[in-house]
């Protein structure tokens, strides 16, 4: 009898489905304006070559339906105003941008952009362009438009002018370095956190939006902020920390390098290491496989 049920269960779910069926539609993978007029670069997910019937566009300005006009069978679609029956200005300063259909294609597109989101407004030969985000931790993936100093207008995306580079350093109040601090940022590139090094430097290559930044050190938040990142340009920051102890965090030293020889060895051996920290300032124990710790002899000179 159950199973008879789960079959039912199935079948039901089965018909409803396909009495609802939402099937995407083309989706917006490039935003222009040149000489003030705005040209949108359309991508369809699938093989066929719908034309834009019952489609619409609205924006903060207004709404208006294109006239109709069909996808190529072998490039992208770029539309302009004159594809409208309605002339829709679009905001090349900020703005919010939809398209959707009347039939079974879901909402494909949805840009938003300017001082009050994640993506910025595009500079004068720069447009914005489709980039996958995905979760630093779950399977999941969303899309934002970056700047791109290379527009690719009825072409793919390239692989330039959408990074730019985010570097800097963590010190305390006296200027020591602290390495170790973790600096977490949104929206995630499939990683969130960047770490600085032993010398309290970091770098990262990210995608030009703009993003949540916190510097956390020892699982304590400091500093909560915002930076922007534009295209092939070098965003660098120097956060200052009110902490009186900058010794690296134990998970940064669990990085440093050293170097074991002989390896395995017998009686003795040289363990060597470069730690940026002086030695009177760090206590250093060796124990053997029975727990019993081991005499040092250091050599501060090599």
């Amino acid at each position: 009898m159950k199973y008879l049920i789960l079959f039912i269960l199935l079948l039901f779910a089965f018909s409803f489905l396909c009495a609802n069926i939402i099937v995407p539609g083309p989706y917006a993978n490039e935003l222009m304006w040149i000489d003030g007029t705005w040209y949108l670069e359309l991508k369809e997910h699938y093989l066929t070559y719908p034309t834009l019937q019952d489609c619409y566009i609205f924006n903060n300005e207004g709404f208006s339906y294109f006239n109709g006009v069909g996808f190529p069978s072998y490039n992208p679609l770029v539309v302009t105003i004159d594809d409208l029956y309605d002339p829709l200005q679009l905001n090349s300063s900020g703005d919010e941008i939809e398209m959707g259909w009347d039939e079974a294609f879901n909402t494909s597109c949805h840009i938003l952009f300017g001082d009050s989101t994640y993506c910025m407004a595009p500079l004068t030969g720069e447009s914005l362009v489709r980039i996958a985000f995905g979760h630093p931790t779950l399977p999941f993936t969303g899309y934002r438009y970056c700047r791109d100093n290379s527009p690719t207008l009825y072409f793919s995306n390239d692989d330039e002018g959408f990074t730019g580079t985010f570097c800097g350093s963590v010190t305390g109040p006296g200027g020591d370095p602290v390495g170790g601090a973790v600096i977490e940022y949104y929206p995630w590139d499939g990683e969130y956190q960047i770490v600085t090094d032993l010398v309290g430097e970091f770098s990262k290559e990210l995608y030009t939006v703009r993003y949540d930044i916190q510097v956390i050190f020892e699982e304590v938040t400091y500093i909560d902020t915002t930076i922007c990142v534009a295209p092939d340009s070098v965003t660098t920051m120097n956060f200052i920390l009110p902490i009186t102890s900058v010794i690296p965090s134990l998970s940064i030293l669990k990085k440093a390098e050293l170097n074991v020889f002989p390896n395995p060895f017998n009686p003795s051996t040289n363990i060597s290491f470069d730690i940026p920290i002086p030695m009177d300032e760090i206590e250093i124990e060796i124990f053997n496989s029975k727990d019993q710790n081991v005499k040092l002899h250091f050599d501060h000179t090599k």
